[in-house]
This record gives structure tokens, C-alpha cells and sequence, in this order.
């Protein structure tokens, strides 16, 4: 009889590759914050959003809040997968799902900092 694979792989194995994929978030996120946020060009156009690399004054500490935020979140959602009792599948899709949303507003947040 086939089993489904939720129960044939061990808990662990799907531990730890919560942890991978809250690792790809978190580090996708930190460099898209600091992609945008990070100075490149002295002269950009006066439109909004302003590109990225332009050099706007509150992108760097709105960068920074944001890059400790997803911090928080990925430490949150690394010990939710580690410490998380048999069988309970949900706490790290909740950990993942909070992540990707930081991420995204976060992005969101620092592209449209004016």
C-alpha cells in the first residue's frame, strides 16, 4: 500500500527543509531590500518609484528596520521547525507564510520610500 509521503518521510528530514526554505526567503529578501537601498547613481529621473540604486535619503534605515524584522521572523520560523512537536506540520507553514509576507511588504516598503 502506498503511504503518503508526509508520513514515509521522516520528521526531521521535513524540519529541516522548513529551515532551508525560510533560509532562501530570509536571504532573498535581505538582498532585494539592500539591492534597492544601496547607492549606485548620483542623478535618477523624478519618478515614482524611483529606480533602484537612486539615492534617497530614508531607504537605508527603512532597509535596515525591515532586514531586522525578517531576521526576527527566520529565527522565529528556525525554531518553530526544530522545536516543533511530532507530526505538527502547521506552526511552520504559519513561520514560512509570515516570512514571505514580511519580505514582500518589506520590499514593498523600501521600493516606495520617498
Amino acid at each position: 500500500m502506498n503511504e503518503p509521503a508526509e508520513v514515509t518521510m521522516p520528521v526531521r528530514v521535513l524540519s529541516w527543509l522548513g529551515v532551508a526554505a525560510a533560509t532562501v526567503i530570509a536571504a532573498a529578501a535581505a538582498a532585494g531590500f539592500w539591492w534597492l537601498a544601496v547607492p549606485r547613481f548620483d542623478v535618477c529621473a523624478a519618478v515614482l518609484p524611483a529606480r533602484a540604486g537612486c539615492r534617497i535619503a530614508g531607504r537605508v534605515s527603512t532597509a535596515t528596520l525591515w532586514t531586522a524584522v525578517v531576521v526576527v521572523f527566520y529565527v522565529a520560523t528556525v525554531v518553530v521547525a526544530l522545536a516543533r512537536p511530532r507530526g505538527r506540520w502547521w506552526p511552520l507553514a504559519v513561520g514560512i507564510a509570515l516570512l514571505i509576507v514580511a519580505a514582500l511588504w518589506g520590499y514593498r516598503a523600501v521600493l516606495y520610500q520617498t
